[in-house]
């Protein structure tokens, strides 16, 4: 190979590792902070993030995104259910998911502009073919992400 493909070859794996570590750096960062990332800042008008992961879900809200995943490990299957803030005021608000029949809500949290808030919960078993959904709840009303999956 010569001087110049083989340096035009190096620019290119320096590129796409480079991409690679900027693309990755979202999900890291959440799976450091709760154990189960989520991509959340970005969610279509049909409910999915940027993964495309249908263990991953969300809602877009007028000031915000509402996001809900589950992933199975040894231990069971944690579920996480987190509403990352992009606009009006604090809002107390209790987040919690529904799975084949149960509903559980975390004690409320207070949510400012800005603030990423999220819960986790970890089930025993391998729930994460089940479907759930992640929810919302506070004074101005109650949301829900639509169904996690397989």
């Amino acid at each position: 190979m010569g001087t110049t493909k083989r340096a035009s070859f190096r620019a290119a794996i320096v590129t796409v590792a480079t991409l690679t570590s900027i693309a990755a750096a979202p999900m890291a960062m959440a799976a450091e902070s709760g154990g189960v990332g989520v991509q959340a800042l970005y969610c279509d008008s049909s409910g999915w993030t940027a993964s495309g992961d249908p263990h991953e879900r969300c809602t877009s809200l007028s000031n915000g995104v509402l996001y809900h995943s589950k992933r199975a490990s040894s231990s069971g299957t944690t579920l996480r259910t987190g509403y990352d803030k992009d606009g009006g005021s604090t809002i107390s608000a209790q987040l919690g998911y529904s799975m084949s029949g149960t509903t559980k809500y975390a004690s409320a949290v207070s949510i400012a502009n800005g603030q990423n808030k999220s819960k986790s919960w970890t089930v025993s078993g391998d729930k994460a073919c089940l479907n759930s959904v992640g929810l919302l709840s506070y004074s101005g009303g109650s949301y829900q992400t639509p169904a996690a999956h397989c």
